[in-house]
């Protein structure tokens, strides 16, 4: 009797712990932003780049995104040195422009770095400079451009081209959650007007007409930052690699795409990962 007793008490807590399981539904990502490498035959950032190569395969999550001025300066050396740094990371990774990576004014241009980064990764192989990829048949993630083509500003821009496209694939996948990387921040992470996107107003308004955008990640002012809007879209800025102590952000989603209905209703977990 006692064992029947047992068997019935197991079934249930394993009929229980399956039922929970399966309405339960994660998403982990990595961000990476500003490591601002350089080249040179004894380069300090190499070996922090190898113990980030070792916690990321360690942590395992679904995806990395590097999110601009992965380089100092725009040169080749630097792009292919930083690549090949990385080389280890065995999970999927994606990496956006940041000022200092390509500007044709007074470095490489920016087809010349996406052939070294398609060269590495054959994750970028459309070497488009703002594209999406589909993480797991809930998400797509976009990967933007808000640098120049042929100059060095710091201040980020969202362009015309790059805004119809995001509605239209907004427009295509209506069911889908969208999570949306770029180096500047659509939202600043201290209160300065000066450190706004020049054309913030319009890429607020499209943001805000849509109700399946859940997070904007971004980098560039080397400053952690996590705010949400009035539409509870979460704004997550990264620190900067490069500064001590060589840390990144692990982003866990728990979200249940059958009850989804805003921004609001997905808890979302940021961690600082020190290397």
């Amino acid at each position: 009797m006692h064992k029947i007793i047992k068997t019935i008490i197991f079934s249930m807590f394993a009929l229980n712990l399956m039922q929970g399981v399966s309405y339960g539904n994660v998403l982990e990502f990595a961000q990476v932003s500003d490591v601002h490498y350089t080249y040179s035959p004894d380069s300090p950032m190499d070996k922090y780049l190898y113990f980030l190569s070792l916690s990321l395969n360690k942590k395992n999550p679904d995806f990395t995104v590097f999110l601009g001025d992965n380089v100092d300066k725009s040169k080749e050396e630097n792009v292919i040195g930083f690549m090949k740094s990385i080389y280890t990371i065995t999970l999927p990774y994606y990496l956006t422009f940041g000022e200092k990576d390509a500007h044709g004014l007074s470095g490489i241009d920016k087809e010349t770095y996406l052939d070294i980064v398609t060269t590495f990764n054959s994750n970028q192989k459309n070497g488009k400079k703002y594209y999406y990829f589909k993480p797991n048949h809930d998400f797509i993630c976009v990967v933007l451009d808000d640098t120049a083509d042929f100059a060095y500003t710091t201040h980020g821009e969202i362009n015309e081209e790059q805004l119809e496209w995001l509605e239209k694939l907004l427009i295509k996948y209506p069911k889908k959650l969208f999570i949306i990387f770029h180096h500047c921040p659509l939202v600043p992470p201290r209160d300065d007007y000066k450190l706004s996107m020049v054309n913030s107003d319009k890429y607020k308004d499209l943001i805000s007409k849509y109700q399946n955008i859940i997070l904007i990640s971004s980098g560039h002012y080397h400053q952690e930052n996590i705010t949400q809007d009035e539409n509870g879209v979460r704004h997550i800025s990264a620190p900067a690699f490069k500064d001590i102590p060589h840390s990144y952000q692990l982003i866990k989603i728990i979200y249940d795409e059958k009850t989804y209905t805003s921004p609001k209703d997905v808890e979302i977990n940021v961690e600082k990962i020190k290397v």
